[in-house]
């Protein structure tokens, strides 16, 4: 099977499977060159007392090594909280909170000079499966990768975050740094991967604050000043079908910090990705 018409099948999978799949919670992937993807994931979240459980979609196109457009998807299928008490009495609840489509992510990366490039991406608010990122947002990302060995690459970027005004509410504008590192100790020229390994790391702050512009000039600033970070750690296994590699694989991610999407909170996912 060539290359092209791998890319094309992998294309239509993305797009026939991701008509269940609905729009995502953003995905914390390693900084590299594009590449054509797809990978879908069942993950189970605990965030601030809140059990949520996702079925989720990323997935890239690249008709070369220096552009590719990409989609990151996410449906919430479930999402409660539990609690209990013995104040006197012993109380248990559960309390359902809501399931449905989280926000979409759809962007390029494209390489401007050998191993450095940008990334642009655009959120679309979430439907009924979240509370959070209720506005559009606009990410421009520059990064650079660095081969050290044929086995190993580190990436870094550096991120511009600015919003849309909604309902004359304006969040401020966020900075933040990622790094990742991705390690293929079996890899051979011209075979298929074996194992994958990669572990990236996301710092990311408000630089300022957010506005209510329903208030008079004096008022509006929301005292919403915060950082946050994030790890996610991930492992695959690679085999063949049909000559198209696919893998299977877990990922642990922790994100903690204060208000707007990052609360601390932990998820970790089962995956299958197709390349």
């Amino acid at each position: 099977m060539n290359k092209s018409f791998r890319n094309i099948l992998v294309l239509l999978c993305a797009c026939f499977l991701g008509l269940g799949s609905g729009g995502a919670v953003e995905s914390l992937r390693p900084v590299a060159a594009p590449r054509t993807f797809v990978e879908y994931a069942f993950e189970a979240e605990l965030d601030e007392d809140v059990y949520s459980g996702d079925l989720s979609l990323s997935a890239e196109y690249a008709p070369c090594d220096c552009f590719g457009i990409y989609l990151d998807g996410a449906y919430r299928m479930l999402s409660y909280s539990y609690e209990y008490s013995t104040e006197g009495y012993i109380h248990n609840y559960a309390n359902l909170h809501v399931s449905g489509l989280n926000e979409t992510y759809l962007g390029f990366e494209t390489t401007v000079y050998r191993n450095f490039g940008v990334d642009v991406n655009w959120r679309f608010p979430p439907r009924d499966g979240s509370r959070k990122n209720r506005f559009h947002r606009l990410n421009v990302e520059p990064y650079g990768v660095l081969r050290l060995a044929k086995n190993l690459e580190l990436g870094a970027s550096f991120r511009y975050n600015t919003f849309l005004e909604d309902k004359n509410y304006k969040p401020g504008d966020e900075l933040g740094l990622k790094a990742s590192v991705a390690w293929r100790p079996f890899d051979e020229p011209g075979e298929s991967p074996l194992w994958a390994f990669s572990g990236v790391a996301l710092f990311q702050a408000r630089i300022e604050e957010s506005k209510n512009l329903n208030m008079k000039k004096a008022y509006q600033k929301m005292d919403d000043i915060y950082q946050g970070f994030k790890m996610k750690l991930s492992v695959r296994r690679y085999f063949d079908f049909m000559k198209v590699p696919f893998g299977v694989g877990m990922d642990y991610e922790i994100h903690t910090g204060t208000l707007f999407g990052f609360e601390t909170g932990h998820r970790i996912g089962a995956h299958i990705s197709f390349n």
